[in-house]
This record gives structure tokens, sequence and C-alpha cells, in this order.
């Protein structure tokens, strides 16, 4: 009698103990999220912008890596054609199948073509044709507003002098554009918001060195191209940043939401799997200790929630009942993360986003992760 008793309790035994886990796990999240708004709120505010100095012309070349952008190029172009300041352009073709090069050419914009495959050669290809001061990256598939290239100039003039003479790289916000009414766009602009409200603290605090190719300015002399290693189908921004910031360059965040870009949000959830799982390998290859960190704290709190969810099936209401309170105290964090990110970037939410939000990214964080493990990772076409 005594032995069923005791092989009765298991379940439930181990579905405290997992509780536990799930406690300190979360312990650990809330520390972060409380980091990182922490030092986001000592970050520079957007403020009004000043004038910038009439001798500009021709300080920075936007590089544009491409392949397989025809429907996207011509938009991007459109803007850059619109900025207030002047600037060079150069579109890199890696290879495409479409009209990408055609579409340059027309646009009347200087393109070469990859001379090798993939984004970190077209990049240092492209090093080695810049004449200006300042070499900008920016994705085809992004919008800019027509201050954007006014912003990095003002944000280069605010850091040549002094002891801030040695700035190698300046970084932007990279929005999510959604439709107000889409919980599913919302859900992916919320989400990302939030990643950018820890990597913008982060560099603004100098304890990190990540930020987006999608919107970033490199000082040429300094821009370090043979440190974009081939081993990986993405991530030269990764690579670029953590040399300038092993080398003592110092990075600078711009906060102007006129140097925000946007870009579009994907279709459904294979494929939202397949970028954060690109992303998420970024935090086992060379990144800095901070990254790594924030990317086992994450998975761990996400697979430890996968252990209550299994266990606590056998405790029948008590397990449901526990499982819903591990979601709300997450909910709890999330929120304050996801606040800040709205009021920081100017992000739209309803009301039910911060109830949903809690459960879509832990699906997000589940379904990446299972992509990466199982090697399935490609990014245009290419396995990692």
């Amino acid at each position: 009698m005594n032995i069923e008793i005791a092989w009765d309790l298991w379940p439930e035994m181990i579905f405290w103990g997992v509780l536990g886990i799930n406690a300190l796990c979360l312990l650990a999240y809330g520390r972060q999220i409380h980091l990182w708004t922490k030092r986001l709120s000592q970050a520079p505010k957007p403020n009004q912008e000043e004038l910038i100095r009439s001798d500009v012309s021709n300080w920075i070349t936007v590089v544009i890596p491409c392949r397989n952008e025809a429907e996207n190029l011509p938009s991007l172009l459109s803007d850059l054609a619109q900025q207030t300041c002047p600037i060079e352009i150069l579109v890199v073709d890696d290879h495409s199948s479409d009209a990408t090069i055609e579409i340059a050419k027309t646009a009347g914009v200087k393109c070469i073509s990859n001379q090798a495959h993939g984004k970190k050669a077209a990049l240092r290809q492209a090093h080695g044709k810049v004449k200006t001061p300042w070499m900008a990256t920016l994705d085809a598939d992004v919008r800019i507003g027509t201050d954007w290239a006014k912003s990095m100039m003002q944000c280069i003039q605010n850091n040549q002098s002094g002891e801030d003479k040695e700035t190698q790289a300046i970084l932007g916000t990279v929005r999510i554009e959604a439709k107000p009414n889409s919980h599913w766009q919302r859900f992916q602009s919320l989400e990302y918001g939030c990643l950018m409200a820890w990597i913008e603290g982060g560099v603004s605090s100098g304890t990190l060195a990540m930020g987006s190719g999608a919107n970033s300015v490199y000082r040429t002399s300094t821009y370090p191209a043979n440190e974009l290693h081939e081993n990986q189908a993405s991530g030269d921004d990764a690579y670029a940043l953590l040399a300038i910031k092993n080398n003592n360059g110092k990075i600078i965040w711009n906060s102007q939401r006129s140097a925000f870009v946007t870009t579009q949000p994907v279709q459904g959830w294979s494929e939202l799997w397949q970028q954060r799982a690109r992303w998420a390998s970024k935090t086992v290859d060379g990144s800095d200790r901070e990254t790594t960190t924030t990317g086992w704290i994450v998975a761990a709190v996400h697979f430890a929630l996968i252990l209550a969810i299994i266990s606590g099936v056998a405790c029948s209401s008590r397990g449901i009942a526990g499982i819903l309170a591990l979601f709300a105290a997450k909910g709890m964090m999330d929120r304050r993360l996801v606040s800040t990110a709205v009021d920081r970037y100017a992000l739209p939410l309803k009301r039910l986003d911060l109830i949903r939000f809690p459960w879509r990214y832990a699906a997000l964080v589940w379904g990446s992760w299972w992509h990466l493990l199982r090697g399935q990772v490609k990014w245009k076409g290419r396995k990692l």
C-alpha cells in the first residue's frame, strides 16, 4: 500500500520540481528585462535635430547587397533619391535570377556584380569601391524617410570631435511595419521592438556590440571587411560590430526617429521560425558574452515552460492552474518590455496583444530552436 501511494505521488512531485525550475528561470529572465529597460531609459532620447553643415557632400555611400530583390529595390531607390542630403549609392548584385541588376541600372545607380557568393562577400567587394568617409548598409526590402541621411550625417558630426573622434559605427532602429488591424503583424512588430529595446540599450551603455545590417553606418577606413566570415549564411552585422568592439572602436546608436527604417512582416510561422533560427545561431558562434547569455536565458525560460506543460498534464486541474500561473508571471515581465518598446518606437498596440504575446512568443522560441537543432535553417536558398 505504501509503495503504491509513493508511486502515485511521483507525477505531482515532478511537477512541483519543474515549477521550481521555472521559478528560477523566470527570476533570471525578469532580472534581464529589468536591466534592459533600465539602461534603455538612460539612453539618449530623440530630440529636435540640429542643422547640419553645408559641406557634407559625398560623406556617405549607401551599399545595398541584393539577391533577387526586383520587387523591393525600386521603393528603396526612390526613397534614396528623395533624401534631403546628398549621398552616393552602390548596389551589389549577388547573382540574382530576376531583374534586380536591370532595375538598378535603369534608376541610374552604380551597380556591380558580386564576384564571389553571399552577402559578406558582396560587402567586402563593395568596401573596396567606396570612396566616401562613411559607408552605410541598407537591406533592399527596407523603407526610409526623406531625412534618414540627414539624421545619420548629423549623428556623425556630433561624434567627430574630442574623445568621440574614434567613432567607427553608427546604428539605427529597424521597425516592422504592421497594419493596425492585423494581430499577426502587430505581434511581429512588438516582438521585434523588444529586440530593438534590448539592443539599443546595450549599445548605448557600451556593453553590447549588436545591430542590424539593415540600418548601419560605418567609418570606411576602419570597416572590418576581412572579419566577415563565410561559415554562416547571415550575420555580417554581428561579425563587423564585434570586431569593432574587440578593437576598442566606439559604436553609437542614433535614436532619432528620422533615422528609423521600416521593413515588412513575414507571412507565416514557418518563415518567422527560419528567420529567428538564423539569428539564434549567432548566439553560439562568436557572439559577445551578453548575446550568448541572453540567448540561453530566453531558451531556458521557454523550454522550462514545455517541461511544466508536459508534467502538469498528469496533475489535472492543479497542473493547469500552475501552467497558467507561469504564463501570467512571464506575461507581466513581457508587458514591461513590450510597453517600453511601444513608447520608444511608436508601435501599434491593442489590449489583447499583451495577453497573446507570451503564448505567441513561446511558440516563436520553440519553433526557432526546433529548426536550428534540426539543421534546417536556410537563407536565400543557402543552408547554414
